[in-house]
């Protein structure tokens, strides 16, 4: 029974491929201008087949590397300093008055600008790009930990302490499994805002990346490789939430 069901799930989802495909080529070649300039977009036959003989080439796989290890560091920086400060926070009256009011002042501020902060704060250009994809991560994992911090019933925590349970075994037993469905959440979230940020980064201050290749390509007006950096950075994003959710089945095994 679950064997039909995926294989209907896979079917829908490659068909509804086919059709954004198909819709996308039939708008450019009829040059369909109004109610949005499609004829001004290039063929996705003619993108195809640039991106066929782009995958030959090292430097694409090199600028895919980077990106990645740019997002890499900046999630796992971002977990690490996010789900500790969103539990205390979560749990602690005073850490909410005096942390959450200056987190929460940045939290809505765009990643792009922070580019120039980050430029004076770190002494290499990396550095402040992996500070950027850190930004986009760390606040989505901060509020869904302090969110879920809070809403742990009282009386379960009273229980655990009356069998016995410390400060850090309550943290692991108690805590951190009933937060875990929120953290994979905002850590699913984070992964997008943090591919974006690598992205912002590398558009205005890097030299590798796939950023900086779909920015360079739009400046010397190759609309086609343009668009091939723009689906590189989609697949990779798509890629990586699905990581993501792997880790979450296989930790959440109760969920």
């Amino acid at each position: 029974m679950r064997r039909p069901r995926k294989l209907t799930s896979y079917s829908v989802r490659t068909l509804s491929i086919a059709v954004f495909l198909s819709a996308w080529m039939w708008l450019v070649r009829m040059n369909i201008t109004w109610p949005l300039q499609f004829g001004n977009l290039p063929d996705p036959v003619d993108i195809l087949a640039t991106w066929l003989s782009y995958l030959k080439e090292s430097s694409y796989y090199k600028d895919i590397f980077v990106s990645s290890a740019r997002v890499l560091s900046g999630i796992v920086l971002a977990f690490i300093t996010a789900v500790p400060i969103g539990l205390w926070i979560g749990n602690r009256k005073l850490a909410r008055d005096a942390l959450f009011p200056s987190l929460e002042l940045f939290r809505p501020i765009p990643l792009i600008a922070f580019l120039p902060v980050a430029m004076l704060l770190f002494p290499t250009i990396e550095s402040s790009i992996i500070f950027i994809t850190f930004l986009g991560a760390f606040f989505p994992i901060l509020i869904s930990t302090k969110d879920a911090a809070g809403r742990i019933p009282a009386n379960l925590v009273q229980a655990a302490r009356c069998l016995g349970c410390g400060p850090a075994r309550l943290i692991w037993r108690v805590y951190l499994p009933a937060m875990l469905p929120e953290i994979f959440t905002g850590l699913s979230v984070g992964v997008g805002a943090s591919w974006m940020g690598v992205i912002t980064g590398e558009m205005m201050s890097g030299q590798t990346g796939i950023g900086y290749t779909t920015w360079q390509a739009y400046h010397l007006l190759d609309y086609r490789l343009s668009v091939i950096g723009m689906f590189t950075i989609g697949m990779l994003g798509f890629a990586s939430s699905a990581v993501v959710r792997g880790l979450e089945r296989m930790t959440i095994k109760w969920k």
